[in-house]
Formats: C-alpha cells, structure tokens, sequence
C-alpha cells in the first residue's frame, strides 16, 4: 500500500491517499458510529478538496465500510485500496465482480461456504489491465 501510495502521488491523487491513511487511524476510535462519521467526514472533504478524484475516494470509502461491517476481509480491502491507487479507475471493478461471480457459481457447484476473493480481486485487475493489449 506504501507503492501504490507513492504512485498515486506521483500521478496527482493526493487526496485519496490522505483518505487512505485517515481512515487507517479513524479505524481504532470507538464506537462505531464514531468511526463511521469520522470516516464519512473524512470522504466528504477528500472528494471536494480533489472532485476529479471524487469516485476514486468514495470507492475506498465504500470498501471500508464493507470492511467495517465484516463483509469483506483485511486482505481484501487492502487489495482493492491499492488497486485503485495503481489504477486510478474505479471501473477496473467490473471485471474483479464478473470473476467474482464466476468464482462464486463453481464455489457453490462444489458446495463451499467461504470463497477467498483474493483470487477474484487478483484475476479480475489483471483482465482489466490487460483487456488493452487483445
């Protein structure tokens, strides 16, 4: 996450970098509501201090409130932060949700309870860098 911090940086996406890591120290303040507010308050002011990065900040808002609420793991989220910092668009989501779709089907076809999305988020990114090149 360090990388894709210094990354985006580079490449102008100040503002949800700072959300990044606001949110990483909001994450221990108690109680929830708490850290939901602190952490919408947070969003609001990213996505106006940098409206061209507004979906960008909203994205890792919504990925750590799944988070949050026990949706999504650790791993997960620091995946798809990290994706959306290397990438700078949202819409790589697309194809991480159709493989994750497909993953899901077969998860179910098997009979398995729990999925690592991992592997979603992995091969979904990587459709979606290389789509270009085919």
């Amino acid at each position: 996450m360090v990388g894709a911090g210094l990354y985006a940086l580079f490449n102008g996406l100040w503002a949800p970098v700072l959300l990044m890591i606001a949110l990483t120290h909001v994450s221990d303040f108690n109680p929830r509501e708490k850290r939901l507010a602190f952490a919408l308050t947070l969003s609001v002011f990213s996505a106006i201090f940098q409206p061209s990065a507004a979906l960008i900040c909203l994205l890792i808002l919504v990925v750590w409130v799944l988070w949050e609420f026990g949706v999504l793991g650790g791993a997960d989220v620091k995946l798809i932060i990290t994706a959306a910092l290397v990438l700078g668009n949202p819409i790589f989501l697309i194809p991480i949700t159709v493989v994750g779709g497909v993953q899901g089907v077969i998860a179910s076809l098997q009979k398995k309870r729990e999925i690592p999305f991992v592997v979603s988020i992995f091969c979904g990114t990587l459709l979606f860098v290389l789509y270009p090149y085919f």
